[in-house]
């Protein structure tokens, strides 16, 4: 059978194909044309923030610690005759205050007395002797209410004050025997820098004294001390109040001293700088000896009304916030009593209440 050729099938076909594509392209066009295009629409909603009450107030702090005051030992020594030191009996408990003309204790039958510290101790005296430290003893006891003329001479007037002074400490004064013939045994008196202090140990009666030590006494009352940088350290000159925190521990107090620059040291975590020192009222509590402590400058910041930093505007001078009311915003004028850590202390005004909105840029 013959075949038929049918080329002209072509033209055809691709001319159907045109007519197609050209019939969608203009049905397109015209769908677009009836879509409205899509609107973008941004609103800015205000950001706010509340006002709230707290403590603004720029403080520097440093660490330190409870260093414990100062305290003198008290020896006794064996008088003339004795083997071994042995408490007989004390006259003074733990806590008591000690002064110039007190009794603490006995030992191996004799006394140990408080004597002012201005007598130069370095010699027992007798009958004749002469010299400064006469004099200061006479004066000494004069000022015990033990009256004799400061002649510099150890005389029987110095003798009968001296015997006054152990009596009312209810002692005997030693007596010039023929071995010494001293009718003062400084070994008997012990003295207290600043002549006062508090006794803070004691050995009970009947106790051997191996060392002689019968007594410590605390002649300077616990202190805080703190490390402060340089740059710190301008911040507590003396006098400056400062805030002492241990704990739950508060405590008010002021600056006393201000030592001169000590090297740091790593071993204890010492930065090179000035020591602060702040006293520790006897019996404070919460404050014990090695408590660990934080030094702020300044006293402690009192509570007003506080705004994010950001939200105080300014116009011609005038500081102000925007308070939101209903649906807008009302202008409040404001004055700034301080500022840090990214907050505003405001004086309490008429218009700003604590828990209003305030707008923020």
């Amino acid at each position: 059978m013959r075949r038929v050729p049918r080329w002209w099938l072509v033209p055809i076909v691709a001319l159907v194909v045109v007519a197609g594509l050209v019939g969608a392209y203009f049905a397109g066009a015209v769908a677009a044309e009836g879509v409205a295009p899509e609107q973008t629409t941004t609103s800015a909603v205000p950001v706010s923030a509340a006002v709230e009450r707290r403590a603004v107030a720029k403080q520097v702090a440093v660490a330190g610690k409870v260093v414990a005051g100062a305290q003198v030992a008290v020896t006794a020594s064996a008088p003339p005759g004795v083997d071994r030191l042995v408490v007989t009996s004390v006259a003074k408990a733990v806590g008591d205050d000690v002064a110039p003309g007190d009794l603490l204790a006995v030992v191996s039958g004799r006394p140990v007395l408080v004597l002012q510290s201005r007598v130069p101790l370095y010699r027992d005296l007798a009958d004749g002797d002469k010299g400064p430290d006469v004099t200061e003893l006479q004066e000494a006891l004069a000022a015990l209410g033990h009256p004799c003329t400061a002649t510099g001479t150890f005389d029987a007037a110095t003798q009968r004050a001296l015997s006054k002074f152990y009596a009312a400490a209810g002692s005997t004064a030693p007596a010039a025997d023929s071995a010494s013939k001293a009718a003062f045994r400084w070994r008997e008196f012990v003295q207290l820098p600043g002549d006062r202090g508090k006794l803070s140990s004691i050995s009970h009666a009947g106790t051997v004294l191996e060392d002689g030590t019968v007594a410590r006494i605390t002649i300077a009352d616990d202190a805080i001390v703190a490390r402060a940088d340089l740059l710190q350290a301008e911040s507590f000159p003396v006098g400056t109040p400062a805030t002492v925190r241990a704990g739950s521990a508060v405590l008010e107090a002021k600056v006393a001293q201000v030592s001169g620059f000590k090297d740091g040291d790593p071993n204890q975590k010492e930065v090179p700088g000035k020591d602060l020192m702040l006293p520790l009222p006897p019996g404070t509590a919460g404050f014990a000896p090695d408590q660990s402590v934080t030094v702020t400058a300044g006293p402690r910041a009192s509570e007003s009304l506080a705004v994010p930093l950001i939200a105080i505007r300014q116009e011609g001078g005038t500081a102000y916030v925007e308070v939101e009311s209903g649906t807008g915003s009302r202008r409040v004028g404001v004055k700034v009593t301080a500022q840090t850590d990214g907050w505003a202390a405001l004086a309490d005004m008429e218009g700003l209440s604590l828990g209003d909105r305030v707008r923020l840029p």
